[in-house]
């Protein structure tokens, strides 16, 4: 897979559905999808989308500013333990929220746009990604067996790749 060309493209948006965590990097540009019945979808969507269902973090000077297990953890921490807290629901208000649903808020205001500046993809099929702003993004496989990590898709050229281990 070459990743590479994504250097010099700027990370706009980022959020997640349910456990995954989705970038979306490039330009913006109209996706058109014709149904059968003849009815036509128009959605905006980025050149290029990276969609992770691995361990990920984003770090700035040795400090983790946003990671995966976020997702799990309640922002308020009263509701740990409440068996009623549900990680998978938006749009709630932050004493709800979890922490990756606040600090992903913060972390878009703050940084975004992000430049690419280098990206790496190891034999173990790990992704590092460097930023300008000293941030960088790094991806873990924390299984053994296989299973699907991460897929990326190529708008412009209408390709979606799933990356696994093999």
């Amino acid at each position: 897979m070459d990743f590479r060309k994504l250097i010099n493209k700027d990370l706009v948006d980022l959020g997640r559905a349910a456990d995954m965590l989705w970038l979306s990097i490039g330009d913006p540009r109209i996706l058109e999808t014709q149904y059968a019945n003849g009815t036509v979808k128009k959605r905006e969507v980025t050149e290029y989308s990276i969609h992770f269902q691995c361990q990920w973090r984003f770090v700035k000077e040795g400090k983790v500013l946003l990671a995966s297990h976020d997702i799990y953890n309640p922002y308020d921490d009263s509701l740990e333990w409440d068996d009623d807290w549900a990680w998978d629901l938006h749009g709630r208000e932050k004493e709800q929220s979890s922490v990756f649903d606040v600090h992903s808020k913060d972390f878009i205001n703050d940084f975004l746009p992000l430049k690419i500046e280098d990206i790496r993809y190891a034999d173990t099929q790990d992704l590092h990604i460097d930023f300008n702003k000293g941030i960088y993004f790094d991806t873990f496989i924390t299984i053994s067996t296989k299973r699907e990590f991460y897929r990326f898709l190529d708008f412009d050229a209408d390709k979606h790749t799933v990356i696994f281990d093999c």
